[in-house]
């Protein structure tokens, strides 16, 4: 609370009862232009009537004092009185929005929801919207989109005339407002209440004739992670053949065929087995595979509103959990670093295409999160609300992320892991003959487990098993 208050010197934290001076001031009976036929009375809470309590002026749910006609069943908050500005200018629309003094239903030209209260009216433009909506920008910027998107509410020439929203994948109706990108070639759309979702937009507005070319960070050299200590010629295009990690202590050297000594040798970027081209040290056992080396060392995410930072993905047991797949990996990763935002994705998953064409389905699926519809691979109904998956909006069908590219977690064969309440370290092994029992399930032990062969433990359990007892516990 700021300004002049008054205070119960009676009541304690937490029910401390305070008032503003104005808000102490207030007259107990009031006549406003929306309800002509009686007079509003102050309340100290909203009334019981309604089903869900909210302004009938700004459809906002409030809490606090009123203004309320017990007869006519309407109540205005106090945001709202003593009555919304008649006429609204703002430098995103070209003319004055002029109040509708009348409660009426409406869908709103910008947002393209149903309203059934007091719009604001462009004359000229012949709009009816949202109070609200009066205070969308007109040119925004939104991570899972390269360019600046703008507020676009006419219809074009030569439209075509079925859109998909690229963050929900429902259609977009064109007859009312959505976001697109102004490039020639670009097909970007999508629909206002989607682009203005807190997760989506962190709020930047993008300024009138803004430079779109201060946008391309993530190929500019000062973005980069490795240094070039020696350069090759191929035909046109000068290749680094030995570069300096910022993650490794020793140069790398770049392999352009062949195969390493080790047939299992995996990258530590991606942890994925190691091919061609890639870069390795000669002193020690680490590779990287030259996509891997050329990772940005910031990006953009569609499903995070801000800019990620590379990592080496190493912490005091030797794993990370990713928060789009579920899964333990090593290796590198993004993560964001903003306030308190703790959002960091294994490199397997900031690297997944918008789109998926599986072999089990005839249309293009395209990757999603904070949707509820079952998995149509494993059936299950109950999924946690941030979870990502590939979707067809053809047949509203879905597969998880695990379903859909396979459940291996991402982690480097010989590497030595902590586990919570284990007081050995495990070992990353790769069973292929002679399959040991799952310590926990009972179940074979084929392909990646882990494996702690100290003489009083001597046992090995899947990957999946210890990491489902840990969420146990």
């Amino acid at each position: 609370m700021s300004g002049p208050i008054y205070r119960c010197l009676d009541c304690t934290s937490p029910r401390r009862f305070n008032l503003h001076k104005e808000c102490a001031e207030l007259t107990l009976e009031v006549n406003h232009p929306y309800d002509r036929k009686h007079p509003l009375t102050l309340l100290p809470q909203p009334p019981t009537h309604p089903q869900k309590c909210s302004c009938s002026l700004c459809i906002i749910q409030w809490k606090g004092f009123v203004y309320s006609c017990s007869l006519c069943n309407f109540d205005l908050s106090l945001d709202d009185f003593p009555f919304s500005p008649p006429t609204i200018t703002v430098a995103s629309h070209e003319h004055p929005w002029m109040l509708v003094s009348r409660k009426m239903w409406f869908v709103c030209d910008f947002c393209g929801t149903d309203g059934d209260h007091s719009p604001y009216h462009c004359d000229t433009c012949v709009l009816f919207v949202h109070k609200n909506c009066i205070s969308l920008p007109r040119h925004i910027m939104i991570t899972r989109h390269r360019h600046t998107i703008s507020l676009s509410y006419y219809l074009r020439q030569n439209q075509v005339e079925d859109w998909m929203c690229k963050i929900c994948y429902e259609e977009v109706d064109i007859r009312y407002g959505h976001y697109r990108c102004p490039a020639s070639r670009c097909r970007y759309i999508a629909h206002v209440c989607c682009v203005t979702d807190k997760a989506i937009w962190d709020g930047t507005i993008m300024p009138e004739g803004y430079d779109e070319r201060s946008e391309e960070v993530v190929d500019e050299p000062w973005n980069l992670i490795t240094d070039v200590v020696e350069q090759i010629r191929i035909g046109e295009l000068m290749v680094a053949s030995e570069i300096k990690h910022s993650y490794h202590d020793h140069n790398l050297r770049l392999t352009f065929s062949g195969k390493t000594k080790d047939d299992d040798s995996q990258c530590d970027g991606c942890t994925r087995s190691i091919s061609t081209p890639f870069y390795s040290c000669d002193q020690c056992k680490f590779f990287l595979h030259k996509d891997c080396a050329e990772l940005p060392k910031e990006m953009p995410h569609p499903f995070h509103k801000h800019l990620l930072t590379l990592l080496n993905s190493r912490n005091d047991y030797g794993y990370l959990w990713c928060r789009a797949c579920r899964r333990l990996y090593q290796g590198f990763s993004y993560r964001c670093y903003e306030g308190d935002c703790s959002f960091q994705i294994d490199i397997q998953c900031m690297l997944l295409s918008d789109t998926l064409k599986h072999p089990s389905h005839e249309h293009s699926l395209f990757l999603v999160h904070n949707e509820g519809t079952s998995c149509s691979a494993c059936f299950k109904k109950e999924r946690e609300p941030n979870r990502w998956f590939y979707y067809c909006a053809d047949c509203d069908n879905s597969l998880h992320l695990n379903c859909a590219i396979g459940d291996l977690s991402y982690m480097k064969l010989g590497n030595k892991l902590k586990v919570y309440r284990h007081k050995h370290p495990f070992t990353i092994v790769k069973n292929i003959w002679n399959c040991p029992p799952c310590k926990v399930c009972g179940e074979v032990c084929n392909g990646q487990a882990l494996e702690c062969k100290e003489s009083e433990c001597n046992f090995t359990v899947h990957l999946s098993c210890l990491w489902r007892r840990l969420r146990s516990i």
